[in-house]
């Protein structure tokens, strides 16, 4: 993400490109999917599917509670191709 430092009033875009290993932009065959942790560990968003935007490109709109808890989150995503998963993780932080 390249700007991680969020409010809670503002929408956060989990974007990811997922491609295969000759770097070519693929879309998972069976699921691609994000999971958004708060700093204390508790999960807010668990294994919701992203919007697909075109080939290999994924995004999902967050859009914290007005008493979300302020600090660092992390995001897990996850890509399901057949049997073969891939898990990238990524952070931001919310604050007041």
């Amino acid at each position: 993400m390249a700007n991680n430092v969020f409010q809670r009033n503002e929408t956060i875009i989990c974007s990811i490109t997922i491609t295969d290993a000759d770097s070519v932009a693929i879309n998972p065959d069976t699921s691609m999917t994000i999971t958004i942790t708060d700093c204390s560990g508790d999960v807010i968003i668990d294994g919701v599917a992203m919007t697909n935007d075109a080939v290999g490109s994924y995004h999902y709109d967050y859009n914290p509670a007005t008493d979300a808890e302020l600090g660092g989150c992390k995001i897990r995503y996850k890509a399901t191709n057949n049997s073969r998963l891939t898990i990238v993780d990524d952070y931001f932080n919310l604050r007041a």
